[in-house]
């Protein structure tokens, strides 16, 4: 049996401060927006955060979130920084979601209760595990370019960063060398929830 690729040390290292500090900057970001207009505030606060996140040891928060949760998925520090920079810029965010984007977020919940039941050793397979074999990152790369198939969907960068993020792990096995670290995390699986109950209620 072949030992999974992982990603070197230094880029898991490197990752680590860097992931975090966009993902908390963007938090940080869409706070400032919420409650001031202040563009002193907007941009120099999520710039402070991302700094004092890439600080080493202990006194960065990226350690801490790193014990907690390891390292953020490619998929979510891509969103961060997708939203961050058409936030900055002042381009309104439009939250369109076709039938095939739709149900590939209804896929990754799925996935991720049943990832949350492997954790709990619920599930007769090891789904985790199955993450570091190629077979799984065929399936994943595949589901991710499904949306494609929407008409105008191509033009949208949105659609795009699910198979961005499958292109960077195929490229540097980031973050841990398992497929399912790269495309879906505890913080972006939450933010899946509270994303398609917004979907239902307005369509409601």
């Amino acid at each position: 049996m072949n030992a999974p690729a992982l990603p070197s040390l230094w880029l898991m290292q490197v990752w680590l401060p860097l992931g975090w500090a966009v993902v908390l900057a963007a938090l940080v970001l869409l706070v400032c927006t919420r409650f001031t207009r202040h563009r002193g505030v907007v941009w120099g606060l999520p710039l402070l955060v991302a700094l004092w996140t890439l600080l080493p040891g202990e006194v960065s928060p990226a350690y801490w979130l790193g014990l907690a949760f390891q390292a953020p998925s490619v998929l979510l520090v891509l969103v961060c920084a997708w939203w961050g920079g058409s936030a900055l810029r002042g381009v309104p965010v439009v939250a369109r979601a076709g039938k095939p984007m739709t149900a590939l977020l209804l896929v990754a919940l799925v996935v991720g209760w049943l990832l949350l039941l492997d954790t709990l050793a619920q599930l007769p397979v090891a789904l985790y595990a199955l993450g570091f074999d190629a077979p799984a990152v065929a399936v994943v790369a595949l589901l991710t370019l499904l949306p494609l198939l929407q008409a105008g969907a191509a033009q949208r960068v949105s659609t795009w960063l699910a198979p961005l993020a499958v292109l960077v792990f195929v490229l540097l096995r980031l973050p841990t060398g398992n497929v399912w670290d790269a495309v879906l995390d505890p913080w972006l699986w939450l933010g899946l929830h509270g994303y398609l109950l917004r979907m239902v209620l307005r369509r409601n």
